[in-house]
């Protein structure tokens, strides 16, 4: 580790900022957590100067909107939720609050596909937790012993000292191996793309493991919220979720035009950063040899330990540590009319144990207006993922044959798509394995003895866009109680 920065409680600060000179800060990573740093930096430090660097060519990361004709594409990521409300009040503080839309309304919004048949998802589903009974036992998904089950849950004794434990453990401990198998696993690999069996439950899904130790049983927990009148507690909340009407670079547009004095360094590659002479009153971090007071890695974990490795190795071993998965996006825009079956769903996620090669298949068309003609449809179709990383690296074609084939086989197509379109997110998706949050408060902990330094991304706390926007800011926020 270099030694010639001490810890930052001995600082003062006079020391720091306040020497008459212009508080100079870099944010190494342009996407939507480093963006959201540098937003909320230059409100609460007007005068610093910011610089943001950028590898790729352009701001926003893996969030952009493409336009073709009358198709409306997302390469990644389609809507955020209202609920932690990060998202939906850096909109509105970005003035573009109005431009959000809601979901389109429709019955039976989300399905699972087993085999030749697609089922709808059971309404009152909270994740993995049943808050109806009837919607379960009409479902044709499980079998009589599936539901009971199931549903049964609530006659399963909670562990006395319950450890970090994996969401297949947890899940087949409190709810069975089928309800498992056939709805948990899609579910929540459509959110993580993770393998289950190595997928924190503290580390992405706390607020169940709360429910079993102060409840006993997740439907009783489910029941007494809603007696409550516990709003969480009413199943998928798609009411809740919302996208721009002109898709998710708008948000990226809005920020980056809220950020005129900020100086963006794209197509740049940082590759060390580094602490400098504690002697000096200011410029105390380097990034590749350009002075900065105070930096904010908003990278991905493991480039982040690249860039820090010099300065800290124990730092860079903990972010190391944080492993990531890949994903391929694959766009289908076709006439409603070459459907056999007038698909009206949100979408389809597929079990792990259908030995298929999708994850799900998204009908952005079908969730939000706007997004083609009423006689088209646009559909994203997931493939990849922790559990079946290497279908990534297919060629093009291949990819495309794999999802139309799926459509086919779950809905029925004829003829061939309008246009189609593949986008890879390599290693993109960090995997928050058991002791994640162990990890990620060992990487805090050795962070916090470098003053001006600050980590942000979704390598840490949380996946989604408001967990990034939460992340950026939260970011900014320590680095402000540090400059006073």
């Amino acid at each position: 580790m270099n030694n010639n920065l001490p810890p930052r409680d001995s600082f003062v600060r006079t020391q720091y900022n306040m020497t008459g000179a212009q508080p100079r800060y870099a944010i190494i990573g342009g996407g939507i957590s480093g963006l959201s740093a540098a937003y909320y930096l230059q409100k609460q430090i007007p005068d610093a100067a910011i610089t943001v660097f950028e590898s790729g060519e352009r701001l926003g990361g893996v969030l952009k909107t493409i336009r073709t004709g009358s198709f409306l594409i997302e390469t990644s990521a389609d809507m955020f939720v209202t609920q932690p409300s990060d998202a939906f009040e850096l909109c509105r503080d970005l003035g573009i609050e109005n431009e959000l839309i809601a979901t389109l309304p429709v019955q039976d919004r989300a399905f699972i596909g087993l085999g030749d048949t697609i089922f709808p998802v059971p309404q009152g589903l909270s994740m993995m937790v049943p808050t109806r009974r009837q919607p379960i036992l009409d479902s044709a998904l499980l079998t009589k012993h599936g539901k009971s089950r199931f549903l049964g849950e609530t006659e399963i004794e909670a562990l006395p000292n319950p450890k970090d434990e994996s969401l297949k453990s947890f899940a087949i401990r409190r709810f069975g191996i089928e309800a498992y198998e056939k709805i948990i696993q899609p579910m929540v690999s459509g959110i993580y793309t993770a393998d289950p069996a190595k997928l924190s439950m503290n580390a992405t899904m706390q607020r169940f493991v709360d429910m079993e130790r102060q409840h006993g049983s997740l439907i009783a927990a489910m029941q007494n919220n809603r007696n409550q009148g516990d709003s969480q507690a009413s199943g998928a909340r798609y009411a809740m979720f919302r996208a721009p009407s002109g898709g998710m670079s708008t948000l990226v547009t809005a920020l980056i035009q809220a950020l005129p004095k900020i100086d963006v360094k794209t197509n740049t590659l940082v590759t060390n950063v580094s602490a400098r002479s504690a002697t000096s009153p200011g410029n105390r971090w380097a990034v590749d040899g350009r002075p900065f007071d105070g930096i904010i890695l908003a990278t991905p974990a493991a480039a982040s330990a690249s860039m820090i490795g010099e300065t800290d190795p124990t730092l860079a071993d903990a972010l190391s540590g944080i492993t990531t998965a890949s994903s391929a996006i694959v766009v289908l825009a076709i006439a409603r009319s070459q459907l056999k079956t007038n698909f009206r769903g949100f979408g389809i996620i597929y079990p792990h144990i259908d030995g298929g090669q999708v994850i799900a298949l998204s009908f952005s068309s079908n969730k939000f207006a706007g997004r083609c003609e009423e006689d088209e449809v646009l559909i994203r179709c997931f493939i990849g993922g922790a559990l079946q990383s290497d279908l990534v690296d297919l060629p093009d074609n291949k990819l495309i044959e794999i999802a139309i084939a799926q459509l086919n086989r779950s809905i029925g197509l004829a003829g061939e798509p309008i246009f189609t379109a593949v986008f890879r997110w390599k290693q993109c998706m960090p995997q928050y394995h058991l002791g994640h949050l162990s990890r990620v408060q060992q990487i805090e902990q050795q962070t916090e003895r470098h003053y001006g330094l600050e980590i942000a991304g979704n390598s840490y706390r949380g996946v989604g866009i408001p967990a990034c926007i939460a992340s950026g800011k939260s970011a900014a926020d320590r680095m402000l109680k540090a400059s006073n």
